[in-house]
């Protein structure tokens, strides 16, 4: 795995490993400007003592600077939980059932440590419910969190979060949807929908005046965007459905019916930070690129001639970006398209190929990899 990370990344492989143990320093919130103007939700948390900034390059993104790193001390009872939970609570969030995968014997009101799988400490909380209720709990909050690696303010508690004023989102992933260009009256394809922050951002782009067709694979995945765009009502012209979409030209949709699809398929995930630890191994990795590339020959029949698809990814290995972008102009005669320069993102040229690449080496970043292509006229 660390050599095809090096592979793409160069001289700078052994620098972003280790970056990616860390959090990055700003926490993007972006802004659902169908609802409210930046500076209006700016002026609301400031004003409840929350050290919030305007993005200098993307109209509706801001941002809030994280403190910490702080030393997490290992307390008597300790509560265990999986990698994505520990990711979490190391910047801040509570622990709750689902992330859970053992514990120590404690009390309500108890303070514990939450460990990682590997037995880091990354928060002190106090237990909300007992382990003996615990045992029985399949969802729900189980320690509210004191301390952590890394403090940020509770933003999913706040109330303009309820009131859909906003919602947490990398700054690279914000720019899939821009980079993606979406236009009033276009009908645009989401093939990869889950959880909604794409297809929102999409919504929101258009102001609700382009047909938005949104899948996944599962129904519990499209509930999930269903309720992000329900939250943010911005579910205005968004079609929601079930699929495997590596047969979605087959199955539902017809050829040459978007202006522009969006490919943003499950990974490896070896951009997201903060890590706790690195466990993909080269047969996941095999296994990843192969069942992204069953998504570019469906993209290529339903987008129209001329038409854009953006592939982006939240990973930073070759075979899963440049590798399979190579396959893809190859195999299905796409077109790769320069669009200059991009903010925050290193510009990577391969093979006479343009594509976008965010990382902790440019501006602290989470690692994205973003490239469009198009559909070439006959």
């Amino acid at each position: 795995m660390y050599k095809s990370l090096c592979r793409s990344l160069g001289s700078l492989c052994h620098s972003v490993i280790d970056a990616i143990f860390r959090v990055p320093r700003r926490l993007y919130l972006r802004v659902n400007t169908a609802v409210i103007s930046r500076d209006h939700l700016l002026d609301l948390l400031r004003a409840k003592g929350i050290n919030v900034y305007p993005d200098p390059y993307v109209d509706e993104a801001i941002y809030i600077l994280l403190a910490g790193p702080y030393k997490i001390e290992v307390l008597q009872k300790k509560i265990i939980v999986n990698r994505h939970a520990a990711e979490s609570i190391m910047m801040g969030a509570n622990t709750y059932a689902p992330g859970v995968i053992d514990y120590d014997y404690f009390k309500q009101g108890e303070t514990v440590t939450i460990m990682a799988p590997n037995m880091k400490p990354v928060a002190i909380g106090v237990a909300v419910v007992d382990s003996d209720t615990l045992k029985k709990m399949r969802k729900g909050l189980v320690a509210r969190t004191i301390k952590s690696v890394y403090r940020a303010p509770p933003i999913r508690d706040l109330p303009e979060y309820r009131a859909g004023y906003f919602y947490p989102q990398s700054l690279p992933a914000m720019m899939v949807s821009r980079l993606l260009d979406p236009k009033p009256g276009e009908v645009i394809v989401d093939m990869n929908s889950s959880p909604g922050g794409k297809t929102s951002h999409i919504a929101q782009l258009t102001r609700g005046a382009a047909r938005i067709l949104a899948f996944d694979r599962n129904t519990g995945k499209i509930e999930r965007v269903r309720e992000t765009l329900e939250r943010l009502r911005l579910y205005r012209n968004v079609i929601l459905a079930p699929a495997d979409t590596r047969y979605i030209d087959i199955d539902l949709l017809g050829s040459g019916i978007a202006d522009a699809v969006l490919i943003d398929p499950p990974c490896t995930g070896l951009g997201v930070r903060p890590k706790i630890e690195i466990r993909t191994s080269r047969a996941d990795l095999i296994n990843s690129y192969r069942y992204q590339r069953q998504f570019f020959r469906p993209a290529k029949t339903i987008v129209k001639p001329g038409g854009r698809i953006v592939y982006s990814t939240c990973t930073l290995t070759y075979e899963e970006n440049q590798g399979n972008i190579l396959y893809a102009i190859k195999t299905y005669k796409l077109q790769c398209v320069d669009l200059g320069h991009v903010p925050y993102a290193e510009k990577i040229v391969f093979d006479n190929c343009t594509a976008y690449r965010f990382g902790p080496h440019i501006e602290d970043m989470p690692g994205f990899f973003i490239a469009v292509l198009r559909k070439p006229l006959s």
